[in-house]
């Protein structure tokens, strides 16, 4: 309301408007495919959840609805390639969904049923599509950015059109026998039932799903970081394959880390793959997450063709130059640390590398290592859908149907 001097009311300029409702109708839609990464350790995994806002998907959502790109989470058909867990990250992760679009006269370019055709017939073709990239990297925190966008056809599905998934995991050498490490690993390329390698929780779906999976293949790179000390050069595990269960990279990196220490041989790989030794998975742990970064998602080159904006892309790389010289900045300091401490007391080898062990595994290094042949084992599949049946079949006794 305004205010009265003198017998004169003066409008007060400051009064709150109303928002200016989006008419999602006035625009025509397509669907599109970003890729993004994201830094897995700033977030609380990849999937929007119930109890933290501060999900990848949760951020990517916002930045959709914020731009106008989408109307709502429910109606942009939305798919994504691969799903992380907190702590993990992501290079070029995938998304898919129905955008607002300036070009009506492309290929797969719709309009709404609700849209009049005098809208239609009024509205200002564009020769260039929205700014995608820009856009969502304008309002997405730091720690996420788009790089890339494609018009794909209507059908498309980031998870389901995938046909090629590649992880990293990078971790200190640390004296690690990686010539053991890379005979171990090479067992793991065909296809084969991973299900000693990967949770198997009592999750209905997950207990029907199959658990063979096809790898590609596998390679383990020692990487330079400028250290003067070997043991703080870094090794990049690098798998390829058609898709991946539950943990199943980090419970690897475990069985690789066991090899490559020399507690192990590298046929336990080919033990584990065998069902007939191993019915079940042995009791072991998980590796850290932080080092784990799902890399690539392909797909076929003639259902997606990535377009790019320069400016962009060079504003993200500069971003991306100034956070890796903020933690090599630190890694230098603690590593100068690290001499000087260890220098003033005797350390053997096992204690020169021992916290670089204990980063991988998750866990402290116990002094006495159990075999895993002699370890105890965990409930097997079928143990656990017979436990899912007995719940079901008393449910229905209870109820009386």
């Amino acid at each position: 309301m305004g205010t009265k001097r003198a017998g004169y009311e003066i409008k007060n300029n400051k009064e709150a408007k109303k928002p200016r409702i989006f008419d999602f109708s006035a625009h025509p839609r397509r669907k599109i495919a970003i890729q993004f990464f994201y830094l897995g350790w700033e977030h609380d995994g990849l999937v929007q959840q119930p109890n933290t806002q501060n999900t990848v998907e949760h951020h990517l959502m916002e930045a959709l609805i914020k731009t106008h790109i989408i109307e709502d989470s429910i109606k942009c058909d939305f798919s994504r390639c691969g799903r992380t867990d907190k702590g993990v990250s992501a290079f070029k992760q995938t998304a898919a969904f129905l955008a607002r679009s300036t070009c009506p006269d492309h290929p797969n370019v719709f309009w709404s049923d609700s849209t009049a055709e005098d809208v239609k017939n009024s509205y200002k073709s564009k020769d260039e599509e929205l700014p995608y990239i820009k856009m969502l990297n304008g309002v997405l925190p730091k720690t996420i950015r788009v790089f890339a966008w494609a018009p794909v056809a209507p059908t498309f599905n980031a998870r389901f059109d995938c046909n090629r998934r590649t992880y990293k995991y990078s971790f200190p050498k640390a004296g690690l026998d990686l010539e053991k490490m890379r005979e171990a690993a090479k067992l793991l390329i065909g296809e084969h039932d991973y299900s000693n390698f990967c949770q198997i929780d009592m999750n209905k779906m997950r207990l029907e799903q199959s658990y063979t999976r096809k790898i590609y293949d596998v390679t383990v790179e020692q990487v330079s970081t400028h250290s003067e000390n070997d043991i703080y050069s870094m090794v990049e595990l690098t798998v390829s394959g058609s898709g991946f269960l539950w943990h199943m990279i980090r419970y690897i990196v475990t069985v690789l880390q066991e090899v490559a220490r020399g507690n192990e041989q590298p046929s336990l790989v080919s033990d584990l793959l065998d069902l007939s030794k191993y019915p079940s998975r042995p009791h072991y742990t998980l590796s850290s997450d932080t080092p784990l970064c799902l890399f690539d998602c392909g797909y076929k080159q003639e259902d997606v063709q990535w377009h790019i904006h320069d400016a962009t892309l060079k504003t993200t790389v500069s971003g991306l130059q100034k956070s890796w010289a903020t933690y090599q900045t630190r890694c230098r300091m603690m590593e100068n640390m690290i001499g000087e401490l260890a220098g003033m007391t005797e350390l053997s080898s096992e204690d020169v590398r021992k916290g670089l062990h204990e980063f991988v595994q998750d866990r402290p290094i116990s002094q006495n290592y159990v075999k895993f042949e002699k370890r105890n084992k965990c409930e097997s599949l079928d143990a656990k859908k017979a436990k899912i049946q007995m719940k079901k079949e008393a449910k229905i006794e209870e109820n009386g149907v």
